[in-house]
Formats: structure tokens, sequence, C-alpha cells
């Protein structure tokens, strides 16, 4: 709260200085215009457009003595500005962004972009455009820069940064680039090469890798501890890893690696996962579709939903999407002559040749049972083709439990884990047509899979309470829980002397909108 109110007085400090100087301003043209000051005001010319400022990306340190805001200019001019709230101090970082704060407020860091201009010489000079980074010590002042900086993480003791290089020019067929680990107070560096994803341990100082090498050799999973120097492999295969995922404030980690299939037009994923990986020998957990029985036929699990460990470190959390065969190529007759296959292969080519001089059709053809409207069915391409399944992988008695299904498409989990809950908006398809949007809310244990309608038709859902006991959803007229444990239902505003729904709304509907909680 007091960081809040703190950014709010500093923020507010720096419009009223802007209006104040801008006012001075405006006086002094009106009064050096001429002897009287009765001149009219100086017109704002197209030079004067680019000048306009808003403010961008904010952030306080932990101790609130520091505050670093991005300045954006319309004519791209942009800056950073690290004052110290206590003072009148200012440093001014000519196109400075994304600034960031150890945890214990002693050191900063930010990227250093380029001008327009520079850019746009880089580009037709085809040279890469690449990022610096600054990082500055709170305490005396000193400033560094590193240059061809592309990402950068704090250790959480604030000890160490991670530094992110570019990958090298021309083709490769590996992700993996050079990662530098720097000790903040004795600028000595460590270098790592082929890392792909990097990640600080969310409580403690290990850092860990993900390998991507050429021709996949030596790809794998490292773990780094800066205070030690000790570097551990805690898997090494010729495959690609993705999604690194520690469970917060714990040595826990969990990460994908993909698995190809011939048979299949994508990939899928085997999820692994460490507990205690501080000791000298963690528990390895590892999930496998291709060998897990009970997991579904033709389906695989994404890595665009990324991992989430449960609050207690037995769960690993992450989705599933049926996914497509490959089509079986059909075999050629043996009987075709040389003489007739080449003909067929002219033929195929005049009709593509024929096909490709005409113009690409424009006619997009509505069916009236469509749910979504054609231009819907393009906003919401993208997000079509990542739906997927929430599951759940119970690591001690290694189970795997199917949260969403197409019964409750979308499901979410609520604090604690033990339940999800799930919204399905296939009964009411075709009234959200013209109307509101329903849908049937479920209550689905996590440790089953079981599900029980908690209530039906519901149109305004607010989710679970931050202890993950109780449903909030809004009904005739009044806000209503449901206890997730027992089902119990509960009208929380009956007999409240006041009206929670917006009578103001001007539409025609069984249940209008509530003003909000």
């Amino acid at each position: 709260m007091y960081h809040r109110s703190l950014v709010r007085a500093v923020f507010c400090a720096g419009f009223l200085s802007v209006a104040l100087v801008g006012t001075t301003q405006a006086q002094s043209l009106r009064t050096d215009s001429g002897s009287n000051g009765d001149d009219p005001k100086k017109p704002v010319t197209p030079a004067d457009y680019g000048k306009f400022e808003s403010l961008g990306r904010g952030v306080l340190s932990s101790d609130g003595l520091w505050l670093a805001v991005e300045i954006r200019r319309v004519n791209e001019e942009n800056e950073l500005r690290i004052r110290r709230t206590d003072s009148d101090s200012l440093v001014v970082i000519p196109f400075g962004i994304s600034a960031r704060f150890t945890d214990d407020a002693r050191w900063l860091a930010y990227q250093i972009t380029v001008s327009q201009k520079e850019r746009e010489k880089l580009q037709e000079q085809k040279k890469p455009v690449q990022m610096r980074l600054g990082i500055m010590n709170l305490a005396t002042g000193d400033t560094t820069s590193v240059d061809a900086v592309s990402s950068f993480q704090f250790s959480h003791d604030g000890e160490h940064i991670a530094m992110g290089r570019y990958p090298p020019q021309g083709n490769r067929d590996s992700r993996g680039t050079d990662l530098v680990v720097r000790a903040l107070s004795s600028d000595e560096d460590m270098n790592f090469g082929n890392v792909s994803q990097y990640a600080w341990q969310d409580e403690g100082g290990l850092l860990a890798l993900v390998i991507d090498a050429e021709g996949e050799a030596g790809n794998g999973l490292q773990v780094y501890d800066p205070s030690n120097g000790v570097l551990r492999s805690l898997e090494s295969k010729r495959a690609r890893f993705t999604t690194l995922t520690w469970r917060d404030e714990s040595d826990d980690l969990a990460v994908l690696r993909i698995v190809a299939d011939s048979g299949y037009e994508d990939s899928t994923h085997a999820v692994i996962a460490w507990r205690n990986l501080e000791n000298r020998n963690p528990q390895r957990f590892e999930f496998d579709p291709a060998e897990f029985d009970g997991f579904p036929e033709d389906t695989r699990v994404v890595d665009y939903r990324g991992l989430r460990w449960s609050e207690n470190g037995r769960t690993v959390f992450f989705g599933i999407k049926d996914r497509d065969k490959k089509p079986v190529e059909e075999d050629a007759d043996s009987t075709e002559t040389d003489e007739e296959a080449e003909e067929g292969e002219e033929a195929d080519d005049e009709e593509t040749a024929a096909e490709e001089d005409e113009d690409p059709s424009t006619v997009e053809v509505w069916n009236a049972k469509d749910v979504d409207i054609v231009p819907e069915q393009k906003v919401f391409a993208g997000r079509d083709r990542t739906e997927n399944y929430l599951s759940a992988w119970h690591l001690d008695d290694n189970r795997f439990v199917q949260l969403a299904n197409e019964l409750t498409e979308t499901a979410s989990l609520v604090d604690g884990e033990r339940f999800a809950i799930g919204m399905d908006q296939t009964p009411y398809e075709r009234e959200r047509m013209f109307g509101p949007r329903y849908n049937d809310v479920y209550r689905i244990d996590v440790a089953s899979g079981e599900r029980e309608v908690l209530h039906e038709r519901v149109e305004f859902s607010y989710g679970a309470s931050q202890s993950g006991r109780y449903y909030l959803y809004f009904q005739d007229d009044n806000f209503w829980t449901v206890d997730l444990e027992s089902g119990e239902r509960a009208n929380i505003t009956d007999g409240i002397p006041t009206q929670f729904v917006n009578v103001d709304r001007d539409i025609t509907v069984d249940q209008k909108p509530p003003w909000g909680m």
C-alpha cells in the first residue's frame, strides 16, 4: 500500500510539474511577444508535435527510495528517468526501457535501444539492431554498460545478474545463445554457451539453464549455483527442452521435452519434474504421454499453456489438445507407364499454373447455423488454434487427471488447487448469438476429476475467493456464494437496504448487470 501511494504521489508530482512548466511557458510567450502582453499565443507547429510526452512503464524499488519511469514522445526520442524519491536527483537515460531493481534495492538494470534514425540506418546496411544493458549501483551511482544483451534477470538475492546474448547471424538449427552470469559486487563473469532459456530460482540462488546446441548435441537441462560455482546436469538427451518453471519459494523445477512422432502433424511433450534440487540427490519424475496408461489417444501435451506447480509441490498442471494424424500416402499405380506418368505430371502443372493466374476469391460463405459470424471467427482464429484442456499430473502416485473436457471446455484452478471451476456455454450457444452469454458452472475435484454442477445459466461470474473456498456469482438481483467444500449456496446481499443491480442500463434482458464488486 505504501509503494502504491508513493508511486501515485510521484506520478502526480510529475504531472503537476509538467502542467506548471507548460503554464509558465505559455505566460512567458504571451508576455515576451509584445510590450503589452496582449499578442496571441504562439501557435503549435508540426515541428512541436513530436515533443508531446506520455508516461510509460514505471517501477519502484522495494525500499521506496528509487523510481524509474519511461517517458515516451511522439517523435520516439524516448528516455528513462531515474529519480531518488527523497531528493531532486535525476538521471536521464536516452532510449532506456525495461528497468528492474534487485529485490534488495541495491542495483538497477535497464536496456538501451537505438533511435529510429539509427535503426533505419542499420536496417539499410543489413546489420542487426541490438540493445545494450545498463547496470547502476544505487549506493554509488556508478554505471556500467554491456553491449549486445537481448534479455536479463536478477537473482533473488541480488548478488548476480544473468545476461542473454543475441544469436549469431546465419542459418542455424539451434536456439541457444551465450549467457553471461555476472557477480555484481566483483564484476566477475561466467559464460555459458548454447542457452535457449534460463530462470532464477524464486527463493534462492540457483539458475536453471536449457541447453540447445547445433545438431542437438549436448542438449539438456543444467542447474548452476553461483555461490560455489557448481554446475550440475539434470538431463541430457538429443531433444529440445522448453518452458522452465520453478515452484514459488522452493527448489522444485519442471520442464517440457519435445517428443516428435512421424505419425502426426505436430509434436507432443514429455513433462519432467524435480523436487528438492538443493539436495545432492533430488527426486525426479517423468510423464511421457506415449507410455502413460489412461492418457487420451490422439492427444498431445502443448507448450503454449505453460506449466504450473501446485502450492504443495505434489501436482504439475499443463494443457492437452487433440492432434492431427498425417495423411496416409497412397502408392502409385504400378501398372502406370512412364509415358502416362509424365502426361499426368504435365496436366497437373498446367492446372496449377491456371489456378495461380486466377485472382484469389473474396467470397465469404456465411451459414445461419454458425454461432460466431465470419468476422468474429477471423478475430478469434488464433485463440481457437491454441485451445486446450487443463490437466493435472499427481507426482507421488503418478496419476493423470484431465480436468477440462468438451463438457467443461474452460477450467480455472482456485487457490489451494483442491478444486477447479469449469464453465460450459454449449447449452446456450444459440442464445448468445443475439443475447447474453450464459454458462453452466461446475466444481471439478482436482484429485479425482469428478465434476458437479454448482449452478446453471449463470451470466455474471466472479470466480473463487482468495481462500479457494467460495465461488461468487450474481443472479436474481443479488450476489450469491457457493461453498466449494459443502456445496451450500447463500444469498449474501439479501436484506441489505440498497440496490445492487444497475437499473440505469437501458437493455431488455432477464437480468440487468450489477454495479460491480
